[in-house]
């Protein structure tokens, strides 16, 4: 092997590492899919002998729209609920306080949902 040959293919090598480096994320900082904060998983009251969970998003906390969020509850006993909070309500999570969310009524019954801050 030449000298050339020999700085060629280190020149090459350190490029794959440097790619290899970049592709795994090692900058850090950022929310990954595998941050275990990156959301959580909140459970309801029992209300005639089930509960129900709903996953909110950190940035869903961080950066609240205005229009809040709404979405269903997971199925239990063959039915799901509507589970909404307000821009204020979010607001409040982030700052360290706890909300008490009631959802819409499905099956002659509501849940409630105790949300604070988890990051």
């Amino acid at each position: 092997m030449t000298r050339r040959d020999f700085v060629s293919a280190g020149v090459v090598g350190a490029l794959g590492i440097a790619a290899a480096l970049s592709q795994a994320k090692c900058g850090g900082g950022t929310t990954t899919p595998d941050d275990p904060l990156a959301q959580r998983t909140f459970t309801s009251t029992s209300d005639t002998g089930h509960t129900h969970t709903i996953t909110i998003q950190r940035s869903e906390v961080q950066t609240p729209a205005a229009s809040g969020i709404s979405r269903q509850t997971s199925s239990s006993s063959a039915h799901t609920h509507l589970f909404a909070m307000t821009q204020a309500e979010l607001q409040t999570v982030l700052g360290g306080g706890s909300v008490v969310v009631t959802t819409a009524v499905a099956d002659a019954h509501a849940h409630s949902f105790t949300i604070t801050k988890w990051f």
